[in-house]
């Protein structure tokens, strides 16, 4: 087994509620972190918190955005030449409502986000992850929604179909070594979970569990 000190990885939607607790956590492992985020505030406020910890790269960016691949790979080649792991925590869902209600913009906007930018992101940082000894692939689901849940429309539809393009993705590339983990969540009280759980409440404590799943599954 290496050293946590050795590992480098990178956290997409790092200013999430998911994401920033998942950042702390990793940075008390001593492991390179590179912190992606929308806001340029918000990735100034996480990278303040966890400099006291181990002081992380930052990459601003938003995955609508053309230059936001553009500037992917070149921005964390310039610090690392490997990646083993990635943690993709992107997410957008517009609440509750039959899938055909969505508009046509809502629908390609819901798409491009959920399922889209992963792939996107993937084939911008293939050639770092193929750089790495063992690299790893996490990100979130939920065995619930995934199926086809009535009124979850595109967030269920791409929570499906990112299971699949990761287990395509993992057939096809047996000689890498890549492994796919997808952490099964539910719902918390905040983030894009408030658009997901309707009129009901969950526990916080699943916060600290995905955090704790993540890393037992890396390190």
């Amino acid at each position: 087994m290496k050293k946590p000190g050795i590992y480098n990885a990178i956290i997409f939607g790092s200013t999430g509620v998911f994401g920033s607790n998942l950042s702390f956590e990793l940075a008390k492992k001593d492991i390179n972190l590179v912190l992606q985020g929308r806001s340029l505030e918000k990735l100034k406020d996480l990278s303040d918190k966890i400099s006291q910890i181990k002081k992380p790269t930052l990459f601003q960016g938003d995955v609508t955005k053309k230059e936001f691949y553009d500037n992917l790979f070149k921005s964390v080649s310039q610090k690392y030449k490997k990646i083993d792991l990635i943690v993709n925590l992107i997410g957008q869902f517009n609440g509750l409502k039959p899938l055909t209600h969505l508009s046509h913009s809502e629908w390609d906007k819901f798409l491009e986000i959920n399922i889209s930018s992963y792939w996107r992101i993937l084939k911008e940082l293939e050639p770092l992850i193929r750089s790495a000894e063992e690299p790893k692939l996490i990100t979130l689901t939920n065995s619930d929604i995934s199926v086809g849940k009535a009124y979850h429309n595109i967030f269920s539809i791409c929570l499906s179909a990112r299971n699949t393009m990761f287990q395509t993705l993992k057939e096809e590339n047996k000689n890498l070594g890549l492994k796919i983990i997808s952490v099964d969540v539910q719902q918390i009280n905040g983030g894009m979970s408030s658009s997901l759980r309707g009129n009901k409440k969950f526990e916080n404590q699943n916060l600290q569990k995905v955090s704790e799943d993540i890393i037992n599954n890396f390190l």
